[in-house]
């Protein structure tokens, strides 16, 4: 199947003042996601969501190796709740950056981006900034940030940026494991659709080893994973997050026929794949 790009989410990058991020504390740093989760869960809900999707790209990696940032938990996981999402956004939302940049036309081009380790590297699609000039991220905390591109991945429409002024403090996310992925798991996406900041959206993993063809690419990206959180223009390299809280994959892309209704089918690149955009090979 072949995405045009009238598909492709090329969001507005918001001109106004730089969002005025979650407070944190070192205290809540040091609380592991999972106590924080059951310290909210009270009562069981169902959590229902069919919701649909945008087109696009990116990769998320860590350098010291993807096995040492996987901190898999081994009792299971409670059902998805309202209070878990919650949770989850807390514990994510630190990570994920606004990318923008200008396009060689001179319109604004931007996206989502993830820190993926403690020497500020983030990931996020190579299309938002490819061709472009004027690129920068901007924290959870509102510090703009002029980035390097340290690597680029054409054939994933990934890329790895570094930025030159990050905050004093910032939050790398938590890597996970897309290998124990399972059909109907919890998903969760994290980006900033149309402007609006630090915007969460749920659903669940509909498919795994999907394979699509994206505008520009003669060959079709393989070993995606399938998921129905709805994502916007503005999504566009954000984290997909599993019920852990850990990132497992980053925002690629949706299957929109008609160009103008969601058809709730997205795709991210596995953090695996995504794993060669600073030189660290899958385990």
């Amino acid at each position: 199947m072949t995405l045009s790009r009238s598909d492709r989410p090329y969001g507005q990058f918001p001109r106004g003042e730089a969002p005025e991020p979650a407070p944190q504390t070192e205290a809540s740093r040091r609380v592991p996601l999972r106590e924080r989760i059951f310290a909210r869960l009270r009562a069981p809900f169902a959590l229902v969501a069919l919701l649909a999707l945008s087109w696009f790209l990116v990769s998320a990696v860590q350098t010291g190796g993807l096995a040492a940032l996987r901190a898999q938990q081994e009792q299971p996981t409670p059902a998805p709740t309202p209070q878990l999402a919650a949770a989850i956004y807390e514990h994510v939302a630190p990570s994920v950056v606004q990318v923008g940049a200008k396009s060689a036309s001179g319109e604004p081009s931007s996206g989502a981006g993830v820190i993926v380790d403690d020497q500020a590297h983030i990931l996020t699609s190579l299309h938002i900034i490819d061709g472009g000039s004027d690129i920068t991220v901007v924290f959870s905390d509102g510090t703009t940030s002029p980035v390097e591109i340290v690597a680029r991945l054409p054939d994933r429409d990934i890329a790895v940026l570094q930025a030159l002024a990050p905050p004093a403090q910032f939050q790398p996310a938590t890597l996970g494991n897309p290998g124990s992925l399972s059909i109907g798991d919890p998903a969760f996406v994290i980006g900033h659709p149309f402007g609006l900041t630090g915007s969460l959206s749920t659903g669940v993993i509909s498919g795994l080893n999907r394979a699509m063809t994206a505008p520009n690419l003669s060959q079709p990206i393989t070993g995606l994973i399938q998921f129905d959180a709805a994502v916007n223009p503005g999504n566009s390299g954000g984290p997909l997050v599993d019920q852990k809280g850990d990132v497992v994959g980053i925002v690629t892309g949706l299957v929109n026929p008609a160009g103008k209704v969601f058809s709730g089918v997205g795709f991210a690149v596995t953090i695996d794949s995504a794993a060669a955009g600073l030189g660290i090979p899958p385990d």
